[in-house]
């Protein structure tokens, strides 16, 4: 039996090698992924799988940070092509050593607006488009 994280990293892995047949096979039959701020789920595995193999482009990825709690792994993902870097965050259920649910959040970044520049600074020194 694995940790949850463990599974979690190995699901992140193969989708940073282009593995999908091998991340999907780590989802139980009837899990379902969540996409809220597109509005979209991918109702088994293999639609997952399926979305995924057909992305357009060559995309890599990098676990940035996780959180085990229970049933729950939540991951910041660094996911880039060598021009584009977003970050992914992603809720996973994992039961019996296999994932039952997973939602996953793609943020678009955005420039700070300009009233709050006088309480804040960058944290980073690119700037969203």
């Amino acid at each position: 039996m694995c940790s949850n994280a463990a599974i979690a990293t190995a699901f992140w892995r193969a989708v940073g090698n282009a593995e999908f047949d091998r991340a999907a096979a780590m989802m139980a039959p009837e899990a379902v992924v969540d996409w809220p701020l597109s509005n979209e789920r991918m109702p088994s595995p293999g639609h997952w799988r399926d979305v995924n193999a057909h992305y357009p482009g060559r995309w890599h990825s990098e676990i940035v940070d996780i959180v085990e709690h229970d049933e729950t792994v939540v991951t910041r993902t660094r996911v880039f092509n060598g021009g584009i870097s977003v970050l992914a965050i992603s809720y996973f259920t994992i039961r019996d050593d296999q994932i039952t649910h997973l939602e996953e959040y793609w943020p678009e970044t955005y420039a700070a607006p300009a009233w709050r520049s006088p309480w804040t600074v960058a944290i980073r020194e690119e700037v969203a488009d």
